[in-house]
């Protein structure tokens, strides 16, 4: 039998978590910038971004995750997330001219076939990227299949962005806000753009078997690791401060608690603290379990979870 989509959320969460790989300690040095930290809760798609050398931060040592960015910017950093080099032979747009330093990515862009320019026949490079345009981008690049989603935006979306709007949020890439509002026709921030683009950064193959010692058990489990790094990160800032309850809170402190324990010892018996864990949320009242599951859901994607239960339970029929 399927069960509810919100269901099979908190379910992967509270018996999934626990089954990832040793949270091994830190070797690198972490991105640093005054006004952003790991409490940020679009701290680990931009700190995968600039390790990554797509984007910077500012002379004075910020980031300005709420600032904007314009269309110009975002091209290239698609460009480079995607590694598109191809060229269009000419951009085709008014306001586009050789000596811009854009020009090349929208040539790129132009060939990669996301970016067509407005009716008008202009780019508009300096214009900041909508949060629907930014819908329109992804979707377009990934072909993206509507998955099952039972919400839509409360507020405002224009027209032509209804389809792309609700694909990204059905593959739960965006998210609406806790008042079902997407914001679609206002400037999305440089952390939300990071956040959404950063889910479409694959390692390099060749990095990925050169830290695994060519081992593809080792290689898949580190991705996985990568996985749940997110999602607790995510549990941890972005679920519990917007809790209303203390067993909700007690529920989402003994998910972290396990996966810690089973970070430090693989032998740990994850499905028994799984067990004892869904015997709490069973003990909730129906508010308590539906708010729980619906922080969950708005905190995390589906591909998260579902990577994490085809790694863990791939026999599970879910």
């Amino acid at each position: 039998m399927k069960k509810n989509l919100k269901f099979i959320v908190l379910m992967l969460v509270t018996c999934l978590m626990f089954t990832l790989p040793a949270f091994a300690e830190e070797n690198t040095e972490k991105v640093k910038f005054t006004d952003l930290n790991e409490s940020h809760w679009a701290y680990a798609g931009i700190e995968k971004l600039v390790e990554a050398g797509i984007i910077s931060g500012y002379p004075d040592g910020t980031f300005k995750p709420e600032g904007n960015i314009t269309r110009a910017e975002l091209v290239k950093i698609v460009n480079l997330i995607y590694s598109y080099t191809d060229k269009q032979e000419a951009a085709n747009l008014s306001d586009i001219k050789p000596e811009d330093w854009f020009y090349d990515h929208v040539l790129i862009a132009q060939k990669a076939g996301y970016i067509i320019g407005f009716e008008d026949g202009t780019f508009r490079p300096s214009d900041d990227i909508t949060r629907e345009q930014l819908c329109k981008i992804i979707d377009t690049i990934n072909n993206l299949v509507e998955l099952p989603f039972d919400k839509t935006p409360a507020d405002e979306v224009s027209t032509w962005a209804v389809g792309y709007v609700g694909r990204v949020l059905s593959n739960r890439i965006m998210l609406l806000d806790e008042n079902s509002n997407f914001r679609a026709t206002e400037k999305a921030t440089r952390a939300e753009a990071c956040d959404a683009l950063s889910k479409f950064l694959l390692q390099d193959d060749v990095d990925t078997q050169e830290s695994s010692g060519g081992n593809g058990g080792n290689s898949e489990q580190k991705e996985v690791d990568e996985t749940m790094s997110t999602v607790i990160r995510r549990l941890e800032n972005g679920v519990i401060p917007e809790l209303t309850t203390d067993a909700q809170v007690e529920i989402v402190n003994d998910i972290v608690s396990n996966m810690e324990k089973y970070q430090a010892d693989n032998s740990y018996d994850y499905k028994s603290a799984a067990e004892k864990t869904y015997d709490k949320y069973k003990k909730m009242s129906d508010e308590e379990r539906e708010e729980l599951k619906e922080k969950i859901q708005l905190k995390n994607t589906t591909g998260d979870l579902l990577e994490l239960k085809e790694f863990f339970f791939p026999e599970a029929d879910i």
